[in-house]
């Protein structure tokens, strides 16, 4: 790590940048680095409805937004110009969603991480026209959680990801009620959401444009956290839990912070870790999220940088400030893991992810949405081996279900994979095994899907639809 390069580059002030190869009359002017502060997304307010259940309403809509100094991106958003309100709710909570979709074209919303059943998850099969709203109901039955909602349109989801559609998705359970950790939203528990995006000359996003961009995934030379490119974040001389999203279309990210200060993971995608893990560097891959915990009583009245390695590049500016420092006494346990605990799996399932010129797919069969590749017994422990025969690294997401990953060629996982996840990066050359088991029913008309979360790769078929089905009676029914 060059870190004093990474500090180099965090101390840029401002650039001017010929943002494509285009010759026009005019340069783009980037806004200072670090002048703008930290959005922080608003919590949506619910409808209380007279059986108690909790009403949000979601409108997906075109907007414009001054990213850059002098000129407006067209963009679109969820109840905004760009990216949507956080959704809080609790363990056992029954929500009603409202998804209006607004725009000049079909959409759909994915609730990526939620435990729901395949009629409410949001897939590829659930299209919203212009104009019209897909209304979905259910009970929230799973743990604490940091997931999230986007798009899930058919051959159209990492464009309008891309565009701005994405918002997050907060469970709080009896665990992340009795823990004692920081818990003001937007003050000491801080939710980031990373994104990258590259602009036209005229200030508009330039998305997909070549082959490359299918076959590596789309990826931009500007960073933008929750919707603003470089921005600060004052925070007191305290231990701060941050909530980490990678919300990008393929970037890979390997978080730190300029001065290589220590963290400690408290969370993954669907559940805390049962205990804390130390670490220095943090990767996440496109759909993955985590919760970390960083102390910043040292360094009262000092401004820090928190950025990518891999990029070597910093993406927020943290100025603590000059206050008396707060104490903080870290939880030596989290939760317990009691999900998986025996080997009494059913069934094996294979998924080789398979990468040539031009054509990407899994088990050799590219995306047909009149297909069912997998058929699911409801309840039922499985081991599924999801097998990377390709030198790149794909994250795979399954939809419907958490699991937990048991091994990484044949070796333990990583200490922050002890907890429950939906999303897992598969490295080159690599076989990883996980024990998952569905608790809710997707049909033939309204199925889940398991997919590569490079979402290029999952528009250009990298993706499969399987139904969770009560019993293998049923199964056979349904072939008759």
């Amino acid at each position: 790590m060059e870190r004093r390069t990474f500090v180099k580059l965090a101390l840029l002030s401002s650039f001017t940048t010929l943002l494509d190869a285009k010759k026009i009359d005019k340069e783009i002017t980037v806004f200072k680095s670090f002048s703008k502060k930290l959005a922080i997304p608003p919590i949506l307010k619910p409808n209380i409805l007279e059986s108690g259940i909790k009403e949000f309403n979601l409108n997906v809509q075109q907007g414009k937004v001054d990213f850059l100094n002098g000129s407006q991106t067209n963009t679109y958003g969820v109840n905004g110009d760009f990216l949507g309100p956080t959704i809080r709710i609790s363990k056992n909570d029954t929500i009603k969603i409202n998804v209006k979709n607004a725009l000049q074209e079909e959409t759909v919303i994915h609730w990526h991480g939620l435990k729901v059943p395949g009629v409410n998850d949001g897939g590829p099969n659930r299209s919203i026209k212009p104009n019209d709203t897909w209304s979905t109901q259910y009970k929230i039955n799973q743990r604490s959680s940091l997931c999230w909602y986007h798009p899930h349109t058919h051959e159209a989801t990492g464009r309008q990801v891309f565009m701005g559609i994405a918002g997050l998705f907060i469970i709080d359970d009896e665990d992340s009620r009795n823990l004692s950790i920081p818990k003001e939203y937007g003050v000491d528990d801080i939710p980031l959401v990373f994104q990258d995006r590259r602009f036209s000359q005229d200030g508009q996003f330039i998305y997909k444009q070549t082959m490359h961009d299918v076959m590596m995934g789309v990826t931009g030379n500007f960073s933008l956290i929750n919707g603003v490119i470089d921005p600060y974040l004052e925070v007191g001389a305290k231990t701060i839990r941050l909530r980490l999203l990678n919300g990008s279309n393929a970037r890979v990210y390997k978080f730190m912070f300029n001065d290589y200060r220590e963290f400690y993971q408290i969370a993954g995608d669907s559940s805390f870790l049962p205990k804390p893990v130390k670490m220095k560097t943090l990767i996440l891959s496109p759909g993955e999220r985590a919760e970390v915990l960083v102390d910043f009583t040292d360094a009262k009245g000092k401004t820090l940088y928190f950025g990518d390695n891999l990029s070597n590049k910093p993406l927020l500016q943290i100025n603590v400030k000059n206050e008396e420092a707060e104490d903080f006494r870290l939880p030596k346990k989290l939760t317990t893991i009691t999900e998986y605990q025996e080997d009494n799996f059913t069934q094996l399932r294979e998924f080789t992810l398979d990468v040539r010129p031009g054509w990407l797919a899994i088990n050799k069969k590219q995306m047909d949405m009149k297909r069912i590749d997998e058929e699911v017994i409801l309840g039922e422990s499985e081991v599924w081996r999801i097998i990377n025969p390709t030198h790149m690294a794909h994250p795979f997401h399954i939809h419907g279900c958490s699991f937990k990953v048991l091994s990484r060629n044949g070796k333990k996982p990583y200490l922050n994979e002890t907890g429950l996840k939906d999303t897992i990066f598969v490295y080159g050359n690599e076989t990883v095994e996980l024990a998952i088991q569905f608790d809710y029913e997707a049909t033939k008309e309204y199925p889940y899907m398991y997919h590569c979360h490079i979402l290029e790769h999952e528009d250009a078929g990298m993706m499969g639809q399987f139904t969770v089905l009560k019993s293998k009676k049923e199964s056979l029914q349904v072939h008759s």
